[in-house]
């Protein structure tokens, strides 16, 4: 558009003119395809997390069920101690009353053997009271029952002396013998069913230690490389090692004692030897064996579920073929895995 001498004037010889488009370089398209790779990496990352975190809860799920049912267990045992506890306590307390029987029947021409007589009558009555009173606790109720049961043998055997100075003295019937007779059956009775107890009292003993010990599960174990940078990767290639990684959790328990633990692995070679670098890495098993061990790791455990890696540098390098991965808590081994170096 113009203006001459007051009029104006409209180009339009443009009209006609197809408009410019921007050139085009591609580089749209690159990055859009880098955007979609982006995308389908975060997905694949995303559903392996998800399927990790479905794994460890399913694991942690059963560690909780086994939990649950070892609690169970423990109450169940509880409550079968305290029921025969009152079993043996009930004898226990039948025998006392048979001993004071006896020695009512007991009588000598001797004034200090009938004090000494009342005097053991006054000690079984006070241990029938103490029982009585102990039943109202029923976690203890059990080792009372089992203190007082010693205490009554002591007082069988006083009674035996009493009985067989009386009789050397002729001042004992015929009745009195077959009571004793009696009673001494019913002791006897009494402390093979204390055997039966100890016997069983044990094996429950047993279970708890067995239930308090730590599990290691999720292991990822294999070999890998140190790079200049200080980082490290994986490889399955015998001669790049340089160190060999094990990977796990510690599961929950809740009867476990917390606090810092030594956890410690063991990697065996093909060959059957233990990759080591001292002599002196010696850890001492429940059963008092000693075994040479790779790398050890303190961690602080409370009762919770704990992940942690143990990290093994090599001395020399490794042969090929399938090496396993032990692992080792309060000398018990708790979990073991394998892999294979090529």
């Amino acid at each position: 558009m113009s203006e001459e001498e007051g009029k104006t004037f409209i180009d339009t010889s443009a009209k006609d003119r197809k408009p410019i488009k921007p050139a085009n370089d591609g580089s749209g398209k690159k990055r859009d395809g880098i955007y979609i790779i982006i995308i389908l990496l975060l997905l694949l990352g995303a559903g392996y997390m998800g399927y990790m975190l479905s794994e460890n809860n399913k694991q942690i799920n059963e560690c909780s069920n086994e939990k649950i049912e070892l609690e169970n267990e423990m109450v169940s045992l509880n409550e079968m101690m305290y029921d025969q506890g009152l079993d043996m306590g009930n004898d226990v307390k039948q025998n006392l009353q048979n001993m004071l029987t006896m020695y009512d029947k007991m009588g000598s021409d001797n004034n200090q053997m009938n004090d000494s007589i009342a005097a053991q009558k006054e000690k079984i009555q006070n241990l029938i009271l103490e029982l009585d009173d102990a039943k109202g606790d029923k976690q203890h109720y059990m080792s009372k029952v089992y203190k007082l049961e010693k205490e009554t043998e002591t007082l069988r055997s006083i009674m035996k002396d009493y009985i067989r100075t009386i009789d050397s003295l002729n001042t004992i019937n015929g009745v009195l013998t077959e009571n004793l007779s009696a009673t001494m059956q019913d002791l006897d009775n009494m402390t093979e069913s204390r055997n039966d107890f100890q016997n069983q009292t044990e094996e429950l003993s047993d279970k708890v230690n067995k239930g308090s010990k730590l599990t290691a599960f999720g292991f990822t174990s294999e070999g890998i490389k140190e790079k200049g940078s200080g980082s490290y990767k994986e490889t399955e290639r015998a001669s790049r090692c340089t160190h060999v990684r094990s990977c796990f959790s510690l599961g929950e328990n809740s009867i476990a004692s917390s606090g810092n633990k030594t956890v410690y692995m063991r990697v065996i070679t093909p060959g059957g030897s233990v990759l080591n670098s001292s002599n002196a890495n010696a850890l001492t098993t429940e059963g008092g064996q000693s075994l040479l061990y790779s790398d050890k790791k303190t961690v602080n455990y409370q009762n919770k579920a704990v992940d942690l890696c143990i990290f093994h540098e090599l001395a020399t390098e490794l042969d090929e073929g399938d090496y396993i991965a032990e692992i080792y808590c309060e000398g018990v081994k708790i979990g073991s895995d394998s892999f294979v170096l090529k």
